[in-house]
C-alpha cells in the first residue's frame, strides 16, 4: 500500500510523529507521500522525508496561502523540488470554498507551479473545493501531453471525473468515500484500475469506523477496503493496482531498487569457511561461482499503455493485467557480483481484442540485455539489483513497431550445487520503462468508432520466476 498524501507535517503529528510513521511501515505501507501546503513548513517536509527512506514529499503552495506567494515563494518550489525526496508539485490548486484569496490570484499561483512541474517533469497533485469547471479549463489548457497529475481527495461528479480522465489524470480518494452520507460509489466505480489511488489526507478525512480522531497512514487500508466492496473486488488485488499506480506515477521504481540494494547490503553471508583474520592473506573461493549458464523463465506481464493523442494532447492510460510471457536467457558471469544477462520473451495479449472487438492481438518480442549486480555473491541465497536496456518488437493491427526501454529490477535466487553444475531457482520483478513511442491509433471502447492518431507508450511489470542452470564439464573428467 501506499498512502499518497499523509499531512505528516502538521502540528497534529508533533508528539508522536515517529511513532505513526513506524506503525504505518510496520503495518505494510510500502511509501507515504507528505505534500507541501506553505512556504514556512518545506524545511521540516524535507527533514521527515530525508530520516526515512520511505517517506517522499510534495513541493508546492496551497491556494489558501496564495496571497503569500511571490516570486522568491516561487523560486523556493523550484528549488526544494530538485531535491531527491521531491515526488511531486503540490498540493496546488483551487478553493473556492474558503475567502482566503481572490480567485484571480489563485489561478495565477495555479498555473505557475503547473508550469514548474512541467519544466522539471515531475506529477502536479491537484487541490479543488468547489472549484471544477476553472480547475478543468485550466489543466486542459496547460495539458500538452507533458502534464501529469492526480486529482486528490475527489469530491465531485463522474461528469467532472470524466473530464478529468481524458486528460490523463489520476483519481485519488481517501476515507470520504467510506462516510455514511457518501455519494461517491459511482464515481468510484468509474475510474479505471489503471487511474486509480489511495490516500488518507491526514490528519483530516478519518475513515469509518474511526472517524472524529485523528487520521493517520495505517488507515489507508480501510478505503482499500471500501474501494474492493464498491467495484466487487478483493482488498489485494485494489491494493496491488494502486501501489503499481502510484509506483508509475510518482516514478518510484528506481528508488524501490536502490533501497533494496542498500538494505541487502548487510543481508548475512554464507561464510562457513571464511576466516576474517586470515582474510587479508587468504584468497576466499566462491562455493557458488558462475561463469556460462542457460535459463528458462515465466511471468505475469501487467501493460500500460499511454496514447498521447495527436491532435488535441493530452494522455490515455489502458492496462491489461496477467498477460503470459515466457523464454529463455543466457548468462556470462565476469566477476563475483556482477551477471550480464541476455533474454527473450514472448508475449501475446488477447484481452486488447476484448476491449476493441475486431482488433488482432497485440505481440511483443522482447529482448532485455541486464546487467544484475548482486549484494551477496558468496550467499547461498543471493538477492541483486537489475538495470539494462530492452529491445521490443511488436505487432500492432497488423503492423510492425519497435521500441527501446530501460530495464530495472529486483530479485533473488536459491543456489542448489551438484556434481553437474550449478542450479539457480529465481524469482525476480522486473520494470521496462519506455524511452520512446510509436505512431499508432487510439479507440477508446464506448466511444466514437473511428480510430484516432496517437502515439503509444508502453511500460510493463513482470514479476517473474525461473530456472538457472551453469554446467560444470569437470565430472566427464
Amino acid at each position: 500500500m501506499i498512502d499518497t498524501h499523509a499531512h505528516l507535517d502538521f502540528e497534529a503529528f508533533d508528539a508522536d510523529r515517529d511513532e505513526v510513521i513506524n506503525r504505518a511501515l510496520a503495518e505494510g505501507i510500502e511509501f507515504i507521500i507528505i505534500p507541501g501546503v506553505e512556504i514556512k513548513n518545506f524545511e521540516k517536509i524535507l527533514k521527515i522525508s530525508e530520516k526515512y527512506d520511505k517517506v517522499f514529499c510534495g513541493m508546492g503552495i496551497h491556494p489558501h496561502y496564495a496571497l503569500e506567494a511571490g516570486e522568491n515563494e516561487l523560486k523556493s518550489v523550484r528549488s526544494n523540488s530538485l531535491n531527491k525526496k521531491t515526488a511531486a508539485i503540490g498540493e496546488i490548486g483551487l478553493d473556492y470554498h474558503y475567502d482566503y484569496a481572490p480567485a484571480d490570484v489563485q489561478k495565477k499561483l495555479f498555473r505557475q507551479q503547473i508550469g514548474i512541474a512541467k519544466d522539471l517533469d515531475l506529477p502536479v497533485i491537484v487541490h479543488n473545493r468547489e472549484a471544477d469547471d476553472d480547475i478543468y479549463n485550466i489543466l486542459q489548457e496547460e495539458q500538452d501531453g507533458n502534464l501529469r497529475g492526480v486529482m486528490h481527495c475527489f469530491s465531485s461528479d463522474i461528469d467532472f471525473l470524466n473530464k478529468c480522465l481524458d486528460l490523463g489524470f489520476y483519481i485519488s480518494f481517501t476515507g470520504n468515500i467510506t462516510f455514511k452520507k457518501s455519494r461517491l460509489d459511482d464515481c468510484v466505480g468509474e475510474v479505471p484500475n489503471d487511474k486509480l489511488m489511495l490516500e488518507t489526507d491526514s490528519p483530516f478525512m478519518t475513515p469509518v469506523p474511526h472517524r472524529g480522531k485523528r487520521n493517520e497512514p495505517v488507515n489507508v487500508k480501510l478505503i482499500a477496503e471500501k474501494i474492493a466492496q464498491i467495484k466487487n473486488k478483493t482488498t489485494n488485488e485494489v491494493i496491488s493496482m494502486t501501489t503499481a499506480n502510484a509506483i508509475k506515477f510518482f516514478k518510484l521504481f528506481i528508488v524501490i531498487l536502490s533501497f533494496f540494494v542498500v538494505y541487502n547490503i548487510s543481508f548475512s553471508q554464507d561464510k562457513e569457511n571464511y576466516n576474517n583474520e586470515d582474510s587479508a592473506n587468504v584468497e576466499y573461493i566462491n562455493p557458488f561461482a558462475k561463469k556460462i549458464g542457460i535459463g528458462i523463465v515465466y511471468g505475469s506481464n501487467t501493460i500500460v499503455e499511454t496514447y498521447t493523442l495527436q491532435k488535441n494532447g493530452g494522455s490515455i492510460d489502458v492496462s491489461y493485467e496477467g498477460i503470459p510471457t515466457y523464454g529463455g536467457s543466457l548468462f556470462y558471469s565476469p566477476l563475483d557480483f556482477c551477471l550480464l544477462e541476455a533474454t527473450y520473451l514472448y508475449s501475446k495479449n488477447t484481452k486488447v481484442s476484448i476491449d476493441n472487438p475486431g482488433q488482432p492481438p497485440t505481440i511483443d518480442n522482447i529482448f532485455e540485455l541486464s546487467s544484475n549486480w548482486i549484494v551477496n555473491p558468496y550467499s547461498r541465497v543471493n538477492f541483486y539489483g537489475i538495470v539494462g536496456y530492452t529491445a521490443v518488437f511488436s505487432t500492432i493491427f497488423n503492423e510492425k513497431k519497435s521500441s527501446s526501454d530501460i530495464n530495472a529490477g529486483i530479485g533473488f535466487f536459491v543456489n542448489i550445487p551438484t556434481k553437474f553444475g550449478l542450479i539457480n531457482v529465481l524469482a525476480e520483478w522486473k520494470l521496462n520503462v519506455g524511452l520512446n513511442s510509436v505512431s499508432t491509433t487510439y479507440q477508446r471502447p464506448g466511444t466514437n468508432p473511428t480510430p484516432v492518431p496517437a502515439n503509444r507508450s508502453v511500460f510493463s511489470s513482470i514479476p517473474r520466476a525461473g530456472i538457472n542452470f551453469y554446467p560444470n564439464l569437470s565430472f566427464l573428467k
